[in-house]
């Protein structure tokens, strides 16, 4: 009587290794990606702040708001923003007020995000 060994094949490891490697990639690569994905959104939150926090200011009349179209940018913590006043023809009071911050993100790509409101002459000054 002949005695048979159980075992795997060779070729049953190869594939189970090859499951397994690929499951492995495809989870590093799915962390890298959400890695990736939660330091965009960190980068929008800080736009997002500078944003409410450079109109913050114009509302509290740190900035006065020009009677006529104007832009000022400048560098902050590593983003360019920029704000716009458009007065509107709708109604001389009406200032439409745009704050645009824009920077480049860690994969390089051009981010921006935008805030606009309008503002009236009521509380706030026009030069």
């Amino acid at each position: 009587m002949a005695t048979t060994i159980k075992g795997f094949t060779l070729i049953e490891v190869l594939i189970a290794v090859f499951i397994i490697a690929v499951s492995l990639i495809g989870l590093a690569i799915g962390f890298l990606n959400g890695f990736a994905w939660m330091k965009e959104v960190r980068e929008v939150s800080v736009a997002n702040r500078i944003a409410q926090e450079k109109m913050e200011q114009l509302r509290g009349g740190i900035i006065s708001i020009p009677a006529t179209s104007w832009t000022t940018s400048e560098n902050i913590q590593g983003c360019s923003y920029e704000i716009t006043f458009t007065p509107t023809s709708l109604e001389s009071a009406l200032t439409q007020v745009t704050v645009t911050v824009s920077w480049n993100s860690h994969s390089g790509k051009a981010l921006s995000r935008s805030l606009v409101t309008y503002f009236t002459e009521n509380g706030i000054t026009k030069k």
